[in-house]
């Protein structure tokens, strides 16, 4: 059974805080006419996926329980028990009530949603997208919507989508993206990437070490080694992903690529899920309900034995950064010896994004975004990290409630100036220079793609980056402190006075 799309749209709805049809779905109208809804819908088996995925990455969220309250059958007119239940409903409906909820039965059936286990309704606290507030009565559809069961018919949740999918508002999350598409006053100065990619002779003299002369970029010197956040345009001109017809790394492109490849969202658990499952998931109510749903974040597409290494091909490191002096391991990574991840695949839709963190290992970072828009916020690295959500004792906030409760704050007049964030409004093309030490978070406004290194510069704090990779990463310690024993012995003289423990 194949269900035309265009049975699937809204019923000609304006409203500017109302979700767009068109943009919720996966495909183009054209595209999907023809597609079965196992194309369209996700099936029990990748909402279990999903849940993995979910539990994995926000654990803490398992532990919230939503109160609802189920409304009574006479309430809803028949259209909306079809949209909560994808049952006919009928005036012989008998209502069955404990005196806490009610629900209805016909012919001694449940009308109920059957229940799977895969919803995880603590993505959704916020209510960052909502159904209609004029009529509580949804609430129980999305519950319907999120908790059709195994061993119901796909036909049956089709059924609900589109008529509750007339009933959302997103009000609050326009309210939030409309500040941040605006430009921001406070911004990361902006550099043309020809100009910084001029060499410059510099000279070491370090206590204790000889005096040398070296070159490096006009970048390295003023932003890597002043720890200054950028933003460099003219990085991607000779990027096959940003216009060769068929390499160009739009979302669709990827998907006929790679669709059944299963894609990476941390680095911290293994949980994955294809891309195929996952375009789904940004276009069905598992997704689109979330507060900041799922993007993906894969530091393993560019590894030889990865189906997507050929992506590796397809862009370049800008040659105004100095060199990634963890490289000095190349030739043992090859032999099977692997070094800290440092570069990822980021794919998210709109509300995804980055919590606010400081980079591992004391690395600075690029990130250049092919398709979408972000927004930044990079802080000094003496901001008091209490003072901008940055606890050791809570899990990290998602990146669009952050912004949501701290972003008027942070950029307020009364913030300390000492303490007050670079602001970046990203677009494709664009590269963002982000310095080590400095607590950073990013939020998609809309779908985005974007690739990111983080790279060891020796024009930092050197000696407590030795010290971090030492402590943190002891055995890629000992194999770099080999290569700078004998490729750069300015370098390993400077690691002398930590005592590895």
């Amino acid at each position: 059974m194949s269900i035309p799309l265009h049975q699937l749209q809204l019923d000609g709805s304006t409203e500017s805080d109302q979700i767009d049809i068109n943009k919720s779905l996966p495909q183009s109208e054209n595209a999907c006419k023809n597609k079965h809804v196992d194309d369209l819908f996700l099936d029990s088996e990748e909402r279990y996926e999903i849940y993995l995925v979910k539990a994995a990455e926000r654990p803490h969220l398992l532990e919230y329980v939503p109160s609802v309250t189920y409304p009574s059958s006479s309430l809803l007119n028949v259209e909306e028990k079809k949209c909560c239940t994808g049952f006919d409903a009928t005036d012989d409906d008998k209502i069955i009530s404990d005196g806490k909820d009610s629900y209805s039965k016909n012919n001694d059936q449940d009308i109920l949603p059957l229940i799977d286990g895969c919803d995880i309704p603590g993505w959704r606290k916020e209510n960052f997208i909502v159904h209609n507030q004029d009529n509580p009565n949804y609430s129980f559809s999305l519950q319907a919507l999120l908790n059709v069961g195994a061993s119901s018919t796909m036909f049956r949740r089709d059924k609900q989508w589109p008529n509750f999918l007339k009933m959302i508002q997103n009000k609050k999350w326009n309210e939030l993206k409309v500040k941040l598409v605006n430009e921001p006053t406070y911004k990361a100065k902006v550099v043309e990437y020809e100009d910084y990619c001029q060499m410059q002779n510099i000279y070491g003299n370090q206590d204790n070490i000889e005096k040398i002369n070296r070159k490096a970029t006009k970048f390295a010197v003023e932003f890597e080694q002043g720890n200054i956040p950028a933003k460099i345009m003219g990085a991607t001109n000779d990027w096959k992903c940003m216009y060769l017809n068929g390499r160009k790394w739009t979302f669709e492109n990827l998907l006929k690529r790679y669709g059944n490849i299963y894609w990476r969202f941390s680095d911290t658990h293994g949980e994955m899920m294809a891309l195929s499952t996952y375009a789904k998931y940004i276009s069905n109510a598992e997704g689109i309900f979330d507060d900041s749903p799922l993007g993906i974040y894969d530091s393993e597409f560019g590894d030889s034995d990865s189906p997507t290494s050929d992506l590796l091909e397809e862009y370049s490191v800008p040659q105004c950064f100095s060199p990634d002096i963890f490289d000095l391991t190349i030739a043992e990574e090859e032999s099977g010896q692997s070094r800290p991840p440092f570069r990822w695949i980021l794919i998210g839709p709109e509300r995804s994004g980055t919590g606010l963190h400081v980079d591992p290992l004391w690395t600075n970072a690029w990130v250049t975004v092919i398709e979408g828009k972000k927004r930044w916020l990079l802080f000094p690295p003496t901001t008091p990290k209490e003072d901008i959500g940055m606890r050791d004792d809570i899990p990290q906030i998602n990146s669009a409630t952050w912004f949501h409760s701290y972003y008027d704050l942070v950029t307020s007049e009364e913030w300390p100036l000492e303490y007050k964030p670079v602001e970046v409004l990203q677009y494709p093309g664009e590269t963002v220079f982000v310095p080590n030490g400095w607590p950073h978070i990013v939020l998609n406004l809309e779908r985005t793609i974007a690739v990111t290194h983080n790279y060891a510069s020796e024009y930092g704090p050197f000696e407590r980056m030795w010290r971090e990779v030492a402590q943190d990463e002891p055995e890629f310690a000992e194999r770099w402190i080999e290569q700078l024993k004998t490729q750069r012995p300015d370098l390993y003289a400077r690691t002398k006075i930590i005592t590895m423990s």
